[in-house]
């Protein structure tokens, strides 16, 4: 990884990854940083378990720091499993596009805020095309094998660095794990003297 960049590890089924959207983003705008978004595949598809009682936290502690960052929370529709996939393959795409900041923010906040479900043509036609994206492409690299391999790496690449929660942000090697932590790595950016002027 370059000095001068971000990976940012992010699962479309993480409400913490959602939370961390628009902050995320504005990190490009406000440092002299390559930030790059990696899509990994949630955590259950990974045949890890979440234990019912976290799910329960995870929603409340989530409903309130969605109130304290004034985003909408409510109602969400669980993409696991075929919306997921598809919502990863096309993240690909539009970060193939230069549009991966408005497919994220629409996808993640159609899941978390609209309960719209991914797994239908309709749906992701909707987050898709208001983030700018052409519905033929968006098919096509639902559908293309290069493009399940390149979230297959993003995902092989978060378990080498010792993580499977997100989101996770890597900034000359440090971790940045949470939505939580990216005040963290904004001072670490701060301290390198990458704040635009």
């Amino acid at each position: 990884m370059s000095d001068d960049r971000i990976d940012w590890f992010y699962s479309f089924r993480s409400p913490y990854s959602y939370l961390s959207g628009p902050r995320g983003f504005r990190l490009a705008d406000d440092y002299r940083v390559d930030l790059r978004f990696r899509g990994v595949i949630p955590m259950m598809m990974r045949g890890e378990s979440v234990p019912r009682s976290k799910r329960i936290h995870t929603i409340r502690d989530v409903k309130c720091e969605a109130r304290r960052l004034g985003m909408p929370f409510g109602p969400s529709h669980d993409p696991l499993g075929e919306g997921a996939t598809r919502c990863l393959a096309v993240s690909e795409y539009a970060n193939d596009q230069g549009r991966s900041r408005e497919f994220v923010l629409s996808a993640s906040t159609g899941i978390w805020a609209e309960a719209v479900d991914l797994t239908t043509d309709e749906g992701l036609r909707l987050v898709s095309e208001r983030a700018g994206l052409d519905w033929p492409g968006c098919l096509a690299a639902v559908r293309d094998p290069r493009i399940a391999e390149r979230v297959e790496a993003n995902t092989e690449e978060l378990v080498e660095i010792g993580h499977w929660g997100v989101p996770v942000f890597v900034f000359r090697g440090e971790q940045f794990w949470g939505q939580d932590r990216i005040d963290d790595l904004r001072l670490v950016l701060d301290d390198a003297g990458l704040r635009n002027a």
